[in-house]
């Protein structure tokens, strides 16, 4: 039961995580505070659960009672979404700008909407460790405890495996959440069943087994509480690290990030299951020695994370299909996990194999658990936010192995390990400091290459200008061949400052055709800042920028300033470091346009600007005949999920046109006719700082890049086979489907695609789009 248990805990993890994104957006503030509100409630569940454990004489039973408490509290939880995104947009508006109080609002919204199930989340080890581990003493207890422990953990990797592999993309957000309460529920009548027609146990537990340490409760409660905080707080540590790296290293979908937890956790549930032979080992030194031992393992692969890149291209020729590339992605991310993190997994379980068999032990399973967990939101928020900034992911992670290696040698000397128990740690901490200090430093150039993308690499750059670390836009690189300037996100092109230039402008120029007012004007996502310079060309009032990373802001600043013709220093530009599509919900002004640059569809997350829902949100900020600009790749995707695109955004927008400049799919839609006046376009050419942009262009010759539109995209759309449907926030279409199209090859997938478009042009369009 605690197995299932853990792959539901998982996958309403994932599933809350999703939906308050909605409502929050995706920067890193925002996810930190449900991650913060999630792992509260779970420290609460815990201490309430060890608190009234004791009093219970059918926990089993009980239990059973928390699993059900959990199923009906996540299968009602969607259904407030829309009283949640009202109360937050409200409390937005009456404080724009103060992250502070919005940090606040979205923690209490979120503790709002997770407490009641993750307070029974927490309190369900408690309730077992008196079933489990209190009946008994000596080493039976521990082991029995400990695989408890690993079983759950183990459930939580199946759950990130199936979620990202089966589940969410079958079953959608709201489908997963039901099926997985649904789960519980059974999971709670099954053991509520087991409970009531068991034996009543004893209020009072036996005495402390004879060989449990000799010391009093008051010290050993200290010292495992600092030691239970400590593990949480290195291996959270490096999770975040990991999963920053991993994210740069082996991928950015969500199938990647489900497969990385997987890893992790299955590495973590080994890592427990080993623990009671640990302590069988080394006795009081388990601890120290386990400690020690992740530090040295986590030394020794720091070599291997900038030899990942290799495998991707040694990959890329021999293995074609799909799913034989997440099996790639697989073995590079257990390659780099499996040592450290397997260590890492001994050390918490080890703290509770020593308060197994106690009386009492429900009481300290909890107070481990909440010293743990306070641990590991800690770890999250001092790493992402200090450390990675400072230190970048070499730096952590070297200054997590001393940590390790230094608080293997203190767990030792503090559980009074006999000096034939003490030297081996020592040892494993001295050479965990000598690897970490000798051992060589990453190439940036390799590091950051991004062969994971399309399991290929590029030229070797001459330099990397810029290499900023943090958790809002992961690994930014400003990379340099000959002359020109390239952008990167986690090895994923962003834009440039030589070829690429010509979509880039291509991404105003296309929908200002149409605009008739020049008020307010919205730019989602930044890149090189190309797109807004041009933008800036117009004569708009006002222009807000949304950009997530402050990593690319600075980029921008620094790299691209003279193609933006020095944009971000326009009084007009208002700069968000924010989520595009929380700007957009808690805003109130009308926009007259609204141009969308941003990566592939197929990043985890992107997806969320490509639904339905988030169409409807651009719609109502919109003036009546305001004009949407949105990117849409045309290399490296299916006809289906193509047409699917198309289709969700003509399922709000009267008016929808598709153009391709660049090589680039850029769609424009209106709920007014699509229609350019000659004349005003002979105006713009006119205007010096428009004509610079055009580099001698007119913008009437735009019009030959001007492709299908309305009824005959409606054609396109109705011709391709299971193309005829939405994407949602709930069905995360886009999500699921758009990683697959990334074994295609780039120049055919894109030659393909655009003979594709080309046979709905029909042969009026420019008539249809241009009067005079």
């Amino acid at each position: 039961m605690f197995l299932v248990s853990g792959a539901t805990g998982l996958l309403y993890e994932v599933a809350f995580s999703k939906l308050l994104a909605y409502v929050f957006g995706a920067t890193a503030y925002a996810v930190s505070t449900v991650l913060a509100s999630f792992m509260g409630g779970l420290a609460l569940g815990a201490f309430l659960g060890g608190r009234f454990a004791r009093r219970i004489r059918r926990p089993l039973a009980a239990y059973g009672v928390a699993e059900m408490v959990v199923g009906l509290a996540c299968v009602l939880s969607p259904l407030v979404l829309s009283a949640i995104t009202t109360a937050y947009v409200g409390v937005a508006r009456g404080a724009p700008g103060s992250l502070p109080f919005l940090t606040a609002s979205r923690a209490v919204i979120t503790a709002l909407v997770v407490v009641v199930p993750t307070v029974a989340m927490g309190a369900t080890l408690p309730l077992l460790s008196r079933i489990v581990a209190e009946d008994e003493g000596g080493e039976g207890a521990r082991q029995r405890l400990s695989s408890l422990y690993a079983i759950n953990t183990l459930g939580g990797a199946g759950g990130a495996l199936l979620g990202a592999y089966f589940i969410l993309p079958a079953l959608g957000i709201r489908g997963t959440m039901f099926g997985a309460a649904s789960t519980n529920v059974l999971l709670g009548l099954i053991a509520f069943a087991l409970g009531r027609s068991s034996t009543p146990v004893a209020v009072s537990a036996p005495a402390t087994p004879t060989d449990a340490p000799a010391a009093t409760p008051t010290e050993v409660d200290r010292r495992l509480l600092l030691f239970a905080f400590l593990s949480g707080f290195l291996v959270f540590a490096t999770e975040v690290v990991g999963t920053h790296l991993l994210a740069l290293l082996i991928g950015n979908s969500a199938y990647a990030f489900g497969l990385m937890l997987a890893v992790f956790l299955v590495c973590l549930a080994f890592g427990a299951a080993r623990a009671h032979r640990l302590e069988r080992r080394f006795g009081p030194a388990a601890l120290g020695f386990g400690l020690a031992a992740s530090g040295l393992a986590l030394a020794l692969t720091l070599p291997l994370w900038d030899e990942l890149p290799a495998l991707f291209s040694f990959a890329g020729l021999r293995v074609t299909s799909w799913s034989g590339r997440e099996i790639v992605r697989a073995v590079a991310a257990f390659a780099v996990l499996v040592l450290p993190t397997t260590w890492m997994g001994s050390t918490f379980p080890l703290l509770l194999g020593r308060v197994a068999g106690r009386e009492g032990v429900s009481r300290d399973v909890a107070r481990l658990t909440v010293a743990n967990t306070v641990g590991t939101i800690l770890g999250s928020l001092v790493t992402g936010y200090a450390l990675l900034p400072r230190l970048g992911s070499e730096g952590t992670l070297m200054l997590v192995a001393l940590i390790f290696a230094a608080s293997g040698a203190l767990a030792a000397r503090v559980f009074h390990a006999p000096p034939s128990q003490l030297r081996p740690v020592l040892v494993l901490g001295g050479l965990a400091v000598l690897c970490t200090l000798a051992l060589p430093r990453w190439d940036l150039a390799r590091l950051t290459s991004g062969a994971n993308v399309y399991f290929t690499e590029g030229p070797r750059p001459d330099a990397i200008e810029l290499l900023r670390e943090d958790v809002h836009g992961g690994v930014t690189t400003v990379a340099r061949r000959g002359a020109v300037r390239t952008l990167y996100t986690n090895g994923k092109f962003q834009g440039d400052d030589g070829a690429e230039m010509l979509a880039q402008r291509r991404f105003a120029h296309f929908p200002s055709l149409f605009v008739e007012h020049t008020g307010r004007a919205a730019v989602i996502g930044l890149g090189t800042g190309t797109t807004l310079g041009t933008v800036a060309s117009y004569p708009f009032e006002r222009i807000d920028v949304a950009e997530i990373s402050p990593a690319i802001v600075e980029a921008s600043r620094l790299y691209y300033a003279e193609q933006t013709f020095h944009a971000l220093d326009d009084p007009r530009v208002v700069m968000h470091v924010d989520d595009g599509r929380n700007v957009l919900l808690v805003g109130t002004e009308p926009y007259d346009l609204v141009t969308i640059e941003l990566s592939s569809v197929w990043f985890a997350g992107a997806s969320s600007l490509y639904s339905r829902e988030f169409y409807g949100i651009v719609k109502s900020r919109m003036s009546p005949a305001g004009v949407l600009q949105q990117w849409v790749q045309l290399h490296h995707i299916r006809r289906k999920e193509l047409a699917v695109i198309v289709h969700t955004l003509r399922s709000e927008f009267a008016h929808v046109a598709l153009f391709i400049g660049g090589g680039q799919g850029i769609l424009v839609a209106s709920e007014a006719p699509l229609v350019a006046k000659a004349s005003r376009l002979a105006h713009w050419d006119g205007v010096p700082a428009v004509a610079r942009t055009l580099e001698g262009q007119k913008l009437e010759t735009l019009f030959d890049e001007l492709v299908t539109s309305d009824a005959d995209l409606d054609r396109f759309v109705a011709e391709t086979e299971g193309g005829s449907f939405d994407s949602t926030d709930d069905n995360l279409y886009l999500e699921y489907a758009t990683p697959k199209g990334n074994v295609m090859t780039y120049d055919v997938s894109l030659r393909e695609t655009i003979a594709l478009l080309e046979r709905y042009r029909p042969a009026d369009l420019r008539a249809r789009h241009l009067a005079p």
